[in-house]
C-alpha cells in the first residue's frame, strides 16, 4: 500500500503564521515609506524656507525695506504694492514680489510640501519703517532705534524667549496645517482667520508678535518657523548703502 508524506504542504495554523508575518513585513514596509515621505518633505520645507531668507535679504539690499505679506486677494504679491503701510501683519508669503517660483495654490500663494501657503509676519515697529520707503522709512530712521519686536520662544505662554527683536517671522505649518490644537501651533497660525481671494478659502493666522519654536513632535508640533537675523539684515543694508 502507498503511503502518504504528511509534511508535504501547510497546514491552517501554519499559512496563518506565515500571513501574519508578511502583514507585519508589509505594515512595517509602509510605516518606514510614510515616514520616509514625511522625512523629505520637512528637509524640502527647509530648503524652501532658506531660499524665501534669502530673498528677502536681496530685497531689503535692493529696496532698502522689507516687503509687506500677501493677502489671499494680492495673488502672491505684497499688499500694497511698492510698501507702505501693509494691508495685512501677518499674512503669506509674497512670493511674486520675491521673484521666487514653486507651486502655488488658486490664490496665488507660494504652497510647502504640504500644499499648506508659507505665513509671513512683519514687525509693525518703528510705526512701520520698516516696510516704507522714503519719510519714514527704514532708511530715514536712526539705524540705533530700529527696534523690530516679533518674538520666537519656546512654547505658546512665551516665558522661555528664544529671541524678541526678529522684523520677520516666516514657518510652514506642517502636515497637520488642517486639523492642528496644540497651543504652540495655535500661537503660530491658529488665533484668527482670514479670506477674500477668488477661491473663497480661509485660513488660519496669528494675530500677535509672539511665535513657537518647540522641538518636533508629530502629534502636538511639527510646525518649521525661520526668521530674518536683524544683525544679518543690518549688515547686508549696509553693504548695500541702504542703511547709513
Amino acid at each position: 500500500m502507498k503511503g502518504y508524506d504528511n509534511a508535504s504542504g501547510f497546514t491552517l495554523v501554519e499559512m496563518a503564521i506565515v500571513m501574519v508575518i508578511v502583514a507585519l513585513m508589509l505594515g512595517g514596509l509602509m510605516m518606514s515609506l510614510s515616514q520616509t515621505t514625511e522625512n523629505t518633505r520637512r528637509s524640502d520645507a527647509k530648503v524652501q524656507l532658506d531660499r524665501i531668507l534669502d530673498a528677502l535679504y536681496g530685497f531689503a539690499q535692493a529696496k532698502g525695506r522689507l516687503p509687506c505679506p500677501a493677502t489671499p486677494a494680492s495673488s502672491g504679491a505684497e499688499l500694497p504694492a511698492g510698501g507702505g503701510v501693509c494691508g495685512l501683519q501677518h499674512g503669506f508669503v509674497p512670493s511674486a514680489t520675491l521673484g521666487l517660483t514653486g507651486a502655488v495654490n488658486a490664490d496665488g500663494l507660494l504652497l510647502d510640501p504640504w500644499n499648506a501657503p508659507y505665513r509671513y509676519s512683519v514687525t509693525t515697529a518703528n510705526a512701520g519703517a520698516f516696510t516704507k520707503t522714503g519719510v519714514g522709512g527704514m532708511q530715514a530712521t536712526t539705524m540705533a532705534n530700529l527696534a523690530p519686536d516679533l518674538r520666537v520662544c519656546r512654547e505658546a505662554a512665551c516665558s522661555n524667549i528664544i529671541s524678541a527683536t526678529l522684523p520677520v517671522v516666516i514657518l510652514s505649518t506642517g502636515k497637520n496645517w488642517a486639523s492642528f490644537t496644540s497651543a504652540d501651533e495655535i500661537a503660530n497660525a491658529g488665533e484668527t482667520t482670514v479670506g477674500g481671494g477668488p477661491s473663497g478659502a480661509v485660513y488660519r493666522m496669528a494675530n500677535n508678535r509672539d511665535f513657537v519654536s518647540a522641538g518636533y513632535n508629530e502629534a502636538n508640533f511639527d510646525d518649521l518657523i525661520s526668521w530674518l537675523s536683524p544683525n544679518i539684515l543690518y549688515t547686508k543694508m549696509i553693504a548695500a548703502g541702504k542703511l547709513p
